[in-house]
């Protein structure tokens, strides 16, 4: 590694590290002290942006100063941003084409200009995005949110080094990839394998890697579950971690009964970094609501009720000054409670984290189009301890359903008579076909497992 890259990241830790005592204390703030916290940084945040982005000082009528309430301004979805990204953002030597050209050779923890770090989103429900950090929002934002995660699960240095196994993106372009890298002094004995890695060839590399700690996306661990459950891999990992997909119940028992643990979730997302983390009471994830708000909104926009399923998320960055992130439309469908949690901690918990809207399928029905929502597909697919994964490809008047199985491939029948009941008692009368398959191609990129697709 250059120097120059070590000396960052060690610079990077160490402020972290000093402000552990404040970063823990926000944890347990009341609501009151919180939320004025919330309301000054938002406050700031929207005088910088109304003042410096040509974006939003258009979208908000001119600069904008003083109190703001949230959820008077307006929503702005990707593809806006995408659309004037040039007077989206609010450093003017930052320019799309420039950052697009960079990116296709970005592989490590590079800085474009010397001091912005960009990634790219996955595309997996739409337009792909670009989304850029400076060195002082990484340092206040990303870093505290990496190390109060860490902390979570009980990640520390120590000798000998802990060994660390990370199965995600495969390289700096991706969020999942390049916060851990960007961490990466040396404290721990860590691996890095791409998702799209072969199967075997991944179990190899565990085996000889034995991680103590496993993080991957949840389609990839559960795999490596029935690998170890079926004695073809040997590895003890005294906690996992995953992330970036939906974590199903099927695949958390297959977790359990693999390696006696119970897997940590986390939130992350490429438009606020590390965003909500599971405590060691796995009551939700707690959302690290200091540096970024999440607004649970129905299809018109209005807030949800506590604890109720919305149709989609409005995310705001609170300490990405470069690119600002407010009231940013984000398709994950979710649930957030504010009761309280055993571990002492005031932060919200999401309670239900049940894929994204795009997710959604629209179904022809007797009475007319029907929505079926991702829980009610996973109640026949994911909630069978057979089907390690599945994928739905909607046709024109049929869905395609590749499932992975553990065991008998006969099952497919099984499972495609289950889900055509479930699809009938929503009002939805589809064709249903089911085939059992070695192994689901994973989205090009981040190397994410799509659960569900549309084909023209």
């Amino acid at each position: 590694m250059p120097l120059p890259a070590w000396v960052e990241r060690v610079g990077n830790l160490a402020h972290g590290m000093k402000r552990r005592r404040e970063d823990d204390a926000r944890t347990r703030w009341s609501r009151d002290r919180l939320e004025a916290f919330q309301r000054e940084r938002l406050s700031r945040l929207v005088a910088w942006a109304s003042e410096r982005s040509p974006f939003y000082r258009e979208l908000y009528g001119g600069p904008v100063r003083g109190p703001v309430e949230l959820s008077s301004l307006p929503v702005v979805t990707k593809n806006a941003m995408m659309g004037a990204f040039d007077r989206f953002v609010t450093a003017p030597e930052l320019r799309l084409a420039d950052l697009e050209r960079s990116i296709e050779h970005l592989h490590g923890d590079e800085l474009f200009a010397g001091r912005y770090r960009i990634m790219t989103s996955s595309g997996s429900s739409g337009r792909k995005a670009i989304y850029v950090y400076d060195r002082d929002a990484w340092r206040d934002g990303i870093v505290p949110a990496l190390l109060r995660s860490s902390r979570m699960m009980g990640l520390a240095p120590r000798l000998p080094r802990p060994r660390v196994l990370g199965v995600s993106a495969p390289d700096g372009k991706h969020m999942t990839f390049r916060g851990s890298l960007s961490l990466d002094v040396g404290a721990f004995a860590a691996l890095r394998v791409p998702a799209s890695t072969p199967l075997p060839e991944l179990c190899a590399r565990a085996e000889a890697h034995q991680p103590e700690y496993l993080f991957g996306y949840p389609s990839v661990v559960a795999m490596l579950a029935e690998e170890q459950r079926a004695g073809r891999l040997r590895i003890a990992p005294r906690v996992v971690v995953t992330s970036s997909e939906v974590c199903t119940p099927a695949m958390k028992d297959a977790i359990r009964e693999a390696w006696g643990v119970r897997p940590f979730d986390m939130l992350g997302l490429t438009e606020t970094g590390i965003t909500a983390m599971d405590c060691a009471h796995h009551t939700g994830l707690h959302v690290f609501e200091d540096l970024a708000l999440l607004e649970v909104v129905d299809d018109e926009g209005r807030a949800v009720p506590p604890g109720t399923h919305g149709a989609k998320v409005l995310v705001t960055n609170l300490y990405n000054l470069v690119q600002p992130i407010i009231r940013f439309e984000v398709s994950d469908l979710i649930a957030i409670d504010d009761a309280p949690c055993p571990c002492g901690m005031t932060l919200r918990r999401i309670v239900a984290l049940d894929g994204r809207s795009d997710d959604v399928l629209e179904l022809p029905g007797p009475a007319g189009p029907v929505r079926i929502h991702p829980i009610h597909l996973r109640s026949a697919l994911a909630s069978d301890r057979r089907v390690l994964q599945y994928q739905i490809v909607q046709q024109a008047n049929a869905l395609d359903v590749q499932v992975v199985l553990a065991g008998d491939a006969g099952a497919a029948d099984e499972i495609a008579v289950q889900l055509s009941k479930q699809l009938r008692e929503r009002g939805a009368e589809v064709r249903v076909r089911v085939r059992a398959v070695a192994e689901i191609p994973r989205e090009a990129g981040a190397g994410k497992l799509k659960l569900v697709k549309r084909l023209a």
